[in-house]
């Protein structure tokens, strides 16, 4: 059996490769938006792990 053959772009309809390219997008949105979020995240823990190093050292001063 087999998956069904993929239509090429020239053979689309221009609603079809507007789905196409629409789905295409989204997806690349959600990836950058994920991406995103982990840059994020791991700068806001890049500045925790410096806020917790600055607070030791400042407790050895003492």
């Amino acid at each position: 059996m087999g998956r069904k053959r993929k239509k090429t772009w020239e053979e689309m309809t221009e609603l079809e490769r507007l789905q196409e390219e629409n789905e295409r997008l989204r997806t690349e949105v959600a990836y950058l938006k994920k991406l995103k979020e982990l840059e994020e995240r791991d700068e806001a823990l890049e500045r925790e792990k410096q806020r917790q190093l600055e607070k030791w050292l400042q407790e050895d001063f003492d």
